[in-house]
């Protein structure tokens, strides 16, 4: 039988091959699209939001927030909701 190492390399190789980027990746592109859609509709707090998807502290979130988007989660709520 193959060893779990192997078997976890072939699943992400194959991930990559048939999505054309990492698992890693592509569940923090998909999470940030989640977040980025409860933003623009402003119904839960920053750090709900932060929770929700996994992250264990609001900083941590932000930080990979604006590593994915450029903007921080406040600035871009703020330019989905200018009225606010």
């Amino acid at each position: 039988m193959a060893s779990p190492m192997f078997c976890r390399c072939w699943v992400a190789s194959s991930f990559k091959k048939q999505v054309g980027t990492a698992p890693l990746d592509y569940l923090i592109q998909w999470r940030m699209s989640l977040v980025r859609d409860a933003l623009s509709r402003g119904t839960r707090s920053i750090s709900e939001l932060a929770f929700a998807i996994g992250y264990k502290s609001e900083s941590a979130f932000s930080t990979a927030f604006r590593r994915v988007t450029g903007f921080s989660p406040r600035q871009f709520r703020q330019a989905s909701n200018p009225a606010e």
